[in-house]
């Protein structure tokens, strides 16, 4: 896959879920994804209302790193963030909180 065409997979991924539940307030994510179609993309949601970007964002809460087949996989659903981070598929820099928070909105329980 391209990078194009992992960040299109995942905008339209994160277009289908529901962000009201993280509240007031905004939250900013970075991807650095590796591998295959590496590339940097973030997302920011703010008040509820998700933005997604596909180039580097310097003001990030957290970011987090990994290939682009673990990406896939967490869409998927094949693979939970929980799994990803304890083998060292996905690193997560910066505040976990905010991470978890993603999660829960995501409904991908850490």
């Amino acid at each position: 896959m391209t990078f194009e065409e992992i960040y299109s997979m995942t905008k339209e991924y994160f277009e289908q879920k529901d962000f009201e539940a993280m509240g007031q307030g905004v939250y900013a994510y970075e991807f650095d994804v590796t591998g295959e179609g590496e590339g940097k993309f973030f997302m920011e949601v703010r008040d509820g209302q998700l933005d997604m970007q596909p180039f580097d964002y310097k003001n990030s809460l957290c970011s987090f790193t990994l290939s682009s087949a673990s990406l896939c996989a967490l869409i998927g659903r094949s693979l939970t963030p929980t799994e990803a981070y304890s083998t060292g598929r996905l690193t997560i820099h910066g505040d976990v909180s905010a991470a978890f928070r993603l999660a829960d909105a995501l409904e991908m329980a850490m």
